[in-house]
Parts: C-alpha cells; sequence; structure tokens
C-alpha cells in the first residue's frame, strides 16, 4: 500500500516545518511526514527549507542568532512531534563538501541515537550526502531526491549505491519506471503530487510513498482505491 507522507507536515494553517505542522500530519493520520535539514554555525540542526531565515544563511550563523526573532524547530523537537510516524528527513546540501559531510555525519548520528531511528529514511538531493549517510549508518534507509536526471540512470544508481529509494517528481514517474524501480528492488517515492488525478495517478502505478502538501485528499484517495479493489 502507498504510503501518504506530509510534505514540511501539515501547514495549511501553520509554518512549513514546525513542530506545530508536524504534529497536525500526525493527528490528521499521515504515515510519515517530510522535513528539511539543515546544520548550524554551532552544530545544530535545524528545520528548515530556506538556506537563510532573516537575511541570515544558517550555516553561518549560530542558532541563538537565528532564533533571536523567529521560532526555529530543531530535528530532535520535530521527531519527538510525529510521534509513531515515519520521517523522511532530507538533507540540504551546500556547495561546501566538508559542510555537505559534517552535516550528513551529524544528522546520522543524531538518529542513530533517537528512539524513531528505525522509522527515519534520509533523502537528499546530493549522492554525495546519501553515499556518506550510508558509510556511516550503514542499515540507515537512504533515499537519492533528483529532478532531471536520466529516470533509467537514478534507478541504477541507486542499486549500484545500495540506497534504499528513489525521489522522483510525480510528472517523472510512469509506468516503465515503475516496473525498473521493481526489477531492482528500489522504492519509488514521488513528490509534490497535490491534484486529485495526480494523486491517483500516484497510487494507480502503487509507488512506495507519496509526498503531498494535500495529505487529506491523498489518504481519502487512497481509501476509495482500497475500497474498489476490494469490491
Amino acid at each position: 500500500m502507498t504510503s501518504i507522507f506530509a510534505h514540511r507536515g501539515y501547514h495549511v494553517d501553520r509554518p512549513e516545518n514546525s513542530v506545530s505542522a508536524v504534529a497536525a500530519a500526525r493527528d490528521i493520520g499521515a504515515d510519515g511526514v517530510e522535513i528539511d535539514v539543515r546544520l548550524t554555525a554551532d552544530k545544530h540542526l535545524i528545520v528548515n527549507h530556506d538556506r537563510s531565515i532573516n537575511g541570515h544563511v544558517i550555516a553561518a550563523t549560530g542558532l541563538s542568532e537565528l532564533s533571536a526573532r523567529t521560532a526555529v524547530a530543531q530535528l530532535v523537537d520535530v521527531i519527538e512531534a510525529a510521534g509513531e510516524m515515519r520521517i523522511n528527513v532530507e538533507i540540504k546540501s551546500t556547495h561546501s563538501a566538508p559542510y555537505n559531510v559534517a552535516v550528513a555525519r551529524a544528522v546520522s548520528e543524531l538518529l542513530d541515537e533517537s528512539p524513531a531511528s528505525s522509522r527515519c529514511l534520509v533523502s537528499s538531493f546530493s549522492l554525495a550526502i546519501c553515499d556518506e549517510v550510508r558509510r556511516v549508518a550503514p542499515e540507515r534507509k537512504v533515499g537519492w531526491l533528483v529532478q532531471r536526471r536520466p529516470a533509467q540512470f537514478v534507478l541504477d544508481q541507486v542499486a549500484r549505491s545500495h540506497l534504499t529509494s528513489a525521489h522522483f517528481p510525480f510528472s517523472r514517474v510512469n509506468p516503465s519506471v515503475a516496473q525498473r524501480a521493481a526489477r531492482l528492488g528500489v522504492e519509488l517515492h514521488a513528490w509534490t503530487p497535490n491534484l486529485r488525478r495526480d494523486i491517483n495517478r500516484m497510487l494507480e502505478l502503487e509507488v512506495d510513498a507519496v509526498i503531498t502538501d494535500d495529505v487529506v485528499l491523498a489518504l481519502e484517495l487512497r481509501a476509495e482505491c482500497g475500497r474498489a479493489t476490494e469490491r
């Protein structure tokens, strides 16, 4: 059955990537939540999509300065708010190789020490980050996020690198991609279908996970799909 993940939490009336958005996703019954993680200059893991907060580049700024005027969610608090949901921890990369190694190791260490470790998947657009996470945490589920790379190349690379999943924009997922992923034993995660027709198409293709902003609709459509299968 396709899992439904809340993209940056359930943020209809809450800030995305916030503790409250993650808790809301849990409360409405999402199977999981996808969040974005960055490392501050003083080595705190915070949950934020953009590279800066209030004009301050996260990688070059300490936590106290970043949170002086804006509530900043830390990864450890978001994990707690997720309850029993699965968590897709997307590590945001920079052009700095040392930073990318540092954030990959920091996330791995935190997750290895967390009671939620077995429910966590790490993903990134950076294959180097994926490889580093897998190197320091061989049992960790790891997914490669891609946008425009050829699907066959991506799936083959994921299989060769012993990663867990390939994460494509939903528009890139078609029957041939789904079939090749199944043959290779690679999980297929589709982001971010939000319209009824697009979510339904992903459900019909039986992707492993849909990462969506409209969690309520996705859950309803999955339930309808299940009832149709039973008839």
